[in-house]
């Protein structure tokens, strides 16, 4: 099967594991260079040494990206490689994505198209330029045969736009065990004041849908003996910095800024629970929640939020809490912190659902039968 992939961020690791898979001949484009903005800067993309064609191409304007549109590429990528497939990950309103599946739709009207999408509220697109993605999605709809949804909460806006439920698979993302496993994080606890204190750990954006604010009205509300770890950088750090000392938190909490990727592992297996506090906005509740995965294959219990997928990511693996309610957050963590009991379940039952359901080796085994149903469908 001849497969184009089309992303906004990198596709040769997909690309490689798509063709490890067998009867797949697998070619990919993406912008030389992008800003993602808070979901990861700005990226360039080179021509990478692979034997799968990697074409980068020149997009604009280079943020935000949903609006940005392929100024190369596309059609010599499509004339030279004519896919019987294309997969597209990101949203039928983002113009890029619209883009690639009109002049696909245009030169090789034969090519099967797939979309593997995050979006798990329905939104409405009033105004210019937010009108432009409004017609986008209205444009791509039509020309989708098959759609690989985050979660089931993403699968349920398919539905809404009137999709049949036989033309859509629910795909969870998927983390890597042989990096995300647990490290000896013991020097780190000592360096960060933990050594015997209970210290709880959030990862991500430090924007207000995340509800770090919770988080920290939660700490408040608690003993001494709890601290807490943020790693990240985000538009609301200064707010969150001045809401800690307002609490009086300044002692217990460690601002750790932006963490690399390949010292997440170590970061989080120095937690004693990880928590995902979000919240809905009218235009966003929480997709997949990649670190709740990421934790639990470090065996770290998880607590999250009933915001968006996150429910249906921990699933009995994990507790979860009302969105926005820090009072309950607190009695979250007053419950899991004496009980080594029930931290110990929480975590075998979160790595045993992390391997099952969240591993990149699971993530690529299900698309690429979402791959073929496609071909295969009448």
């Amino acid at each position: 099967m001849r497969l184009l992939i089309a992303s906004v961020s990198s596709t040769l690791p997909l690309c490689e594991a798509l063709a490890r898979q067998g009867g797949f001949e697998v070619a990919a484009l993406q912008p030389a260079r992008i800003d993602l903005g808070e979901f990861g800067g700005v990226r360039r993309h080179k021509h990478e040494a692979s034997p799968r064609l990697v074409q980068p191409a020149r997009v604009f304007p280079l943020r935000p990206y949903p609006y940005s549109l392929y100024l190369t590429g596309v059609v010599s990528v499509l004339r030279r490689f004519q896919p019987e497939v294309l997969l597209c990950l990101g949203e039928p309103s983002e113009l890029g994505v619209a883009q690639v599946v009109w002049i696909t739709h245009l030169l090789c009207p034969r090519t099967k198209v797939v979309l593997y999408s995050f979006e798990n509220v329905v939104r409405h697109w009033p105004g210019f330029p937010r009108c432009l993605r409004g017609w986008a999605q209205q444009g791509t709809l039509p020309k989708v045969d098959f759609v690989a949804a985050c979660t089931h909460t993403a699968a349920e806006v398919w539905r809404q736009h009137g999709f049949s439920p036989s033309r859509i698979r629910v795909v969870y993302n998927g983390a890597d065990p042989d990096h995300f496993y647990r490290r000896d994080a013991r020097e780190l606890r000592r360096q960060l004041d933990a050594d015997d204190r209970f210290l709880v750990g959030y990862v991500g954006r430090l924007v207000e849908e995340k509800g770090v604010d919770v988080l920290l009205r939660a700490l408040a509300s608690l003993p001494d003996r709890f601290v807490l770890a943020v790693a990240g950088t985000g538009r609301v750090e200064n707010a969150l910095r001045a809401l800690s000392r307002e609490l009086g938190l300044e002692s217990r909490v460690r601002w750790l800024g932006k963490v690399a990727r390949e010292e997440l592992p170590l970061h989080l297996s120095a937690f004693d629970a990880l928590v995902l506090p979000s919240r809905s906005l009218p235009v966003w509740q929480e997709q997949f929640g990649m670190v709740l995965a990421e934790a639990m294959l470090c065996k770290v219990p998880v607590i999250g939020s009933s915001c968006g997928a996150i429910p249906e990511v921990i699933g009995e693996a994990g507790l979860i809490f009302p969105e926005g309610d820090a009072g309950a957050l607190a009695e979250r963590l007053k419950q899991i912190e004496p009980d080594a009991v029930l931290r110990g379940r929480l975590v075998m039952q979160g790595y045993q659902r992390a391997l099952e359901e969240f591993t990149t080796e699971v993530f690529v085994r299900r698309l690429s039968q979402v791959l073929r149903d496609t071909v295969s469908q009448v």
